[in-house]
């Protein structure tokens, strides 16, 4: 009732949206901005993409194994047990590093501007008001699902050459959503 009388409205019902992103997101609305669209990634699908580095890991534990046993050396299968177990540890800090970042994300359109946020430790929120928007690109992919860039982030340090697209990843309707988008930024479509 507060949030109504100080010109916020609450987030269209997402049933992919937890409570506490829900709460997250009302603190970062400011008065008078209204929500328009608000979801998350789908993290199952966007795992698929890992699946080449987490099958190159296993790769090299059984390449990396078999050369320490063909070694002519005792330590050899002490060797061959920490090829195996730093190659899983790899494998398996990508995927759940990538997997708790992409369930702690949320992405929302507002009338002033787009949001990422991330609720970890700290919680963080990038905002992309008008200004910010350098181009609105939908990535579509089968079901509807797709990626949508909207600006572009620059490396740093040894990476100064280096573009990546940056924008939401991996939701539903993204057609849909990149349609509302130009609507309400027209300056940038």
């Amino acid at each position: 009732m507060a949030e109504e009388q100080a010109g916020q409205t609450q987030p269209p019902a997402a049933p992919s949206i937890s409570p506490q992103m829900q709460a997250y997101l009302n603190t970062q609305i400011e008065d008078g901005e209204h929500v328009l669209w608000a979801s998350r990634t789908n993290v199952a699908g966007r795992m698929k993409r890992l699946r080449p580095i987490v099958i190159l890991c296993v790769f090299m534990m059984f390449f990396c194994s078999g050369i320490f046993l063909l070694m002519d050396t005792p330590s050899r299968v002490l060797l061959v047990v920490l090829s195996v177990l730093g190659w899983a540890g790899i494998a398996a800090a990508i995927f759940w590093g990538q997997t708790n970042h992409l369930r702690r994300t949320l992405y929302a359109i507002t009338d002033r501007r787009a949001l990422i946020m991330t609720l970890g430790n700290p919680k963080r929120t990038e905002s992309y008001p008008p200004e910010k928007l350098e181009f609105i690109q939908p990535v579509a992919k089968q079901g509807g699902r797709g990626d949508l860039f909207f600006t572009v982030l620059r490396g740093s340090g040894r990476q100064r050459g280096m573009r990546y697209n940056h924008g939401f990843l991996d939701i539903p309707e993204v057609e849909q959503v990149a349609g509302l988008m130009r609507r309400t930024f027209p300056e940038v479509a």
